[in-house]
């Protein structure tokens, strides 16, 4: 047996003890090196390792009939064991019918013993020009699989720093908060001075600002995490509507804007955590607030379908999106690039963070919008977050 080269060796099953040093013989000057197997016993033993631990040969010579056996079925035993091998079959009479059912059966390519074997070569050539295919195409999944596990581990890292900053930050601005509201209040007495009392303010203004997207940033980063977790109750979207609108009248009224809110009556109640959710309709019509220019009109509806859910859907005739932009404003801290946009402050965090807190609710998010005519962002809740007996869950309701 001639040493092993698995990056040119050739398994060749073959009974004719003769027969398959010739071709080995025949093989070794053009590169080639064999390992040679008289049984499908041997064959299978080769391909399950080879002296020194080295890699088995990645193509098989296998002779149509080996005594009893079938060279057809042992090709078949032989890629179970590696899937990956490619088989060639010989024989010295070759019908079409036996090449086609070696096809069938796994065979990569077919040799004639009656012909001329030179002609071995070029079938051996394609063979390994397909194992050199499946090397590069191995090599290119394996590049691919590391450089995803390395991105995930980069946003991981990402996310929990973020969360980790997010929380040393929180501490020293609550601070900055609480004291500048002592500070407006006079609660240890008067300021002397009405331009400290305006500092004081924008010290306030400001704090609460960078608290509200710290904290966005923070939820956002544990949404990725898969470290958010719901605190379940059952609620009314109405209630939680009618206190997103008294949060927001007063930014309405100051952007001349109208506000119209369509909540059937007979709209069910949710089973799902009530301050995110509170948290996806403010942050939805804060983004309407922000885009929608002068006279403009803001929209919120809800409908019930019992086959799609419970979808809520906050419209505007504010700038719009344009189409090749709806994607980018999907992800994290991207906004997108228009006049009207660059005047308002903001991190981009708005839309994917609804978009993390309706997926752990199970539900989705659309989005449409039409550049220069307005934007309509709808979420949906499933169909069994639906409560359908809301008098035996919410009895203080019932009336």
């Amino acid at each position: 047996m001639i040493s092993v080269d698995t990056s040119r060796a050739v398994l060749i099953v073959e009974d004719d003890g003769d027969f398959a040093e010739s071709l080995a013989d025949l093989l070794e000057p053009r590169g080639y090196t064999s390992v040679l197997a008289c049984t499908p016993e041997a064959a299978i033993a080769a391909l399950r390792g080879t002296p020194g631990g080295r890699p088995p040969p990645p193509v098989a010579l296998i002779d149509l009939r080996l005594g009893t056996s079938s060279g057809i079925e042992l090709l078949a035993r032989l890629r179970t064991e590696r899937p990956e091998l490619i088989g060639v079959l010989m024989t010295a009479e070759l019908d079409t019918h036996t090449a086609i059912a070696a096809l069938r059966r796994g065979a990569y390519d077919y040799f004639d013993k009656s012909v001329d074997p030179q002609s071995l070569f070029a079938v051996l050539d394609r063979c390994f020009d397909r194992v050199d295919l499946l090397r590069d195409r191995e090599a290119a999944y394996e590049a691919l699989r590391v450089a995803k596990d390395e991105a995930e581990a980069a946003n991981q890292a990402k996310s929990g720093f973020l969360a980790t900053m997010s929380h040393e930050l929180r501490t020293p601005l609550n601070a900055i908060i609480g004291f500048s509201e002592m500070m407006l209040r006079e609660v240890l007495g008067s300021l002397g001075n009405e331009q400290y009392r305006a500092y004081v303010g924008d010290i306030h203004a400001s704090g609460t600002h960078l608290l509200q997207i710290i904290n966005d940033i923070l939820d956002l980063s544990k949404a990725e995490a898969g470290k958010i977790e719901l605190s379940e109750d059952v609620f009314d979207l109405r209630d939680i509507m009618r206190s997103v609108t008294q949060l927001t009248a007063g930014r309405v009224h100051e952007a001349e804007l109208s506000q119209e809110v369509d909540f059937p009556g007979d709209l069910p109640p949710i089973r799902g955590d009530e301050r995110k959710t509170k948290q996806v309709l403010l942050n939805l019509v804060t983004n309407s607030l922000k885009f929608t220019p002068t006279g403009g009109r803001i929209t919120v509806s809800a409908r019930f379908d019992p086959e799609d859910g419970l979808a809520v859907t906050v419209a505007d005739t504010g700038i719009g999106i344009p189409e090749e932009d709806l994607e980018r404003v999907m992800k994290p801290f991207e906004q997108v690039d228009s006049s009207l946009s660059r005047q308002h402050q903001g991190t981009g965090l708005g839309l994917p963070l609804v978009k993390a807190i309706m997926e752990m609710h199970g539900g989705r998010m659309r989005l449409k919008s039409t550049l220069g005519a307005g934007t309509a962002v709808t979420v949906v809740f499933p169909p069994e977050r639906a409560i359908l007996d809301p008098v035996t869950v919410l009895p203080r309701n019932a009336a």
